[in-house]
């Protein structure tokens, strides 16, 4: 065989390697989801519902603050049971002039919101494990929500019935998206559909990892140890502890928050580069999950399904590629010798080449800032891109932990709070 058919061949090993498991995982999800139901959500009274802690975490959201609180204050839960902790991490805006001017127009909400900070631009984890320092002493449930997210009505109060079921440590929401022009996108979304397949499978089997930061909520005894400073993925991170505490983790599709999405590449990719250096390092710390029998099969069996599509996967499509290239080198110094149809997979190779590695290159290293959209190939391209790319970060001690605000999104959730 020529060197041509040699990495012709490696080129599609490789690819069938990473991408055969994945659409066979998600063709078992599928089964599993038919068959199996999730853990009992008790119907409980309002009386009997638990006191809640939320804790809203924020740096220079002034777009979106007032539309959150609104938002929060719409929620029939409990008062006498409520509280709601809106914690700084160094705005340098007029969030919390904002805030305060909000509380002040809202007397029945004032008595419930006190303002936190960390007194430095420290990250989200800083103010997760403070807002877990400061809750009331007497707080059954940590919510956790996102100042650009806003909740479906009743959301607080499903989220108390489901820890009226003992087995319960955490549950987490379903994103229904946002368009740029304030609306909700009825469009289905490949990689997100994918997404909440899996995560509610894993419930369904017994936990998921991942969870859904934007609305999550956890048994206060389960998680008091917080979460790692620095490591992002906080949601995730305190989701496990629930788990190692012998509860369970769970995905409810019928929670619902809603969340702008964003369009152009280089919003999309700060939002995928921050999230999956999160996950990657989750993955990483708790990868014991895979071979411990304390957990069960279905937990081991999940952590092993997630360390593949995160941590293998992006090196086998990059093994893929890396042969499509030679194809392309090979084929180009052999024209003479070459047949049409290693000509045809050398310009497919070098087509999906352009496609996978060029974007996040561009928008990365220089910043540029005009290319909008992905289709369903370009997307999922850029997000093995991106984990690739993220284990680079990790390597060199590159840090995400910091949140930066993408002002698309915040113009979007502005004009969905106007609708």
């Amino acid at each position: 065989m020529t060197p041509t058919e040699w990495l012709t061949l490696g080129e599609i090993g490789l690819g069938s390697a990473a991408v055969f498991p994945f659409l066979m995982k998600d063709w078992l999800n599928k089964r599993w989801i038919k068959k199996h139901s999730l853990p009992n959500c008790p119907a409980t009274s309002q009386s009997s519902l638990p006191r809640m802690t939320v804790v809203i975490c924020v740096r220079d959201e002034e777009m979106v603050i007032e539309g959150k609180l609104t938002d929060l204050s719409k929620q029939k839960y409990p008062r006498e049971l409520l509280e709601v902790l809106v914690i700084d991490t160094g705005s340098g805006d007029n969030t919390m002039r904002l805030i305060e001017k909000w509380i002040s127009n809202s007397p029945e909400f004032d008595p419930l919101v006190r303002l936190l900070s960390t007194t430095t631009v420290a990250g989200k984890s800083a103010a997760v494990n403070l807002g877990l320092a400061e809750s009331h002493i007497d707080s059954e449930v940590f919510v956790l929500t996102d100042a650009d997210s806003r909740l479906a009505p009743n959301s607080l109060e499903k989220i108390g019935r489901w820890f009226s079921n003992p087995d319960i440590g955490a549950v987490c929401g379903r994103q229904i998206p946002i368009g740029s022009d304030g609306k909700l996108l009825t469009k289905s979304q490949t990689y997100r559909d994918y997404y909440n397949r899996a995560r509610e499978a894993e419930s369904r089997m017994d936990s998921t990892p991942i969870f859904e930061g934007s609305l999550a909520a956890y048994r206060q005894s389960a998680i008091n140890a917080g979460v790692v400073a620095d490591a992002n993925a906080d949601d995730s991170q305190l989701a496990l502890e629930a788990r190692k505490k012998g509860l369970r983790a769970i995905h409810d599709p019928d929670l619902h928050f809603y969340e702008a999405v964003p369009t152009s590449i280089s919003a999309i990719h700060s939002q995928r580069a921050r999230r999956a250096q999160g996950l990657v390092r989750h993955i990483w710390r708790n990868v014991d999950f895979m071979f411990s029998n304390k957990q069960g099969m279905a937990m081991r069996m999940t952590m092993r399904t997630l360390f593949f599509t995160h941590i293998i996967m992006p090196f086998l499509i990059l093994g893929s590629l890396a042969c499509g290239l030679g194809t392309i080198l090979t084929t180009a110094l052999n024209l003479q010798d070459s047949s049409t149809l290693s000509m045809i997979v050398a310009m497919l190779n070098l087509s999906l080449f352009f496609a996978i590695f060029i974007p996040p290159f561009v928008v990365e290293v220089l910043q540029y800032k005009a290319i909008r959209s992905m289709n369903p190939v370009t997307s999922f391209a850029h997000a093995m891109a991106v984990l690739f790319w993220v284990h680079i970060r990790i390597v060199v001690g590159l840090k995400s932990h910091i949140w930066r605000p993408i002002k698309e999104i915040r113009e979007s959730i502005s004009l969905f709070d106007q609708q």
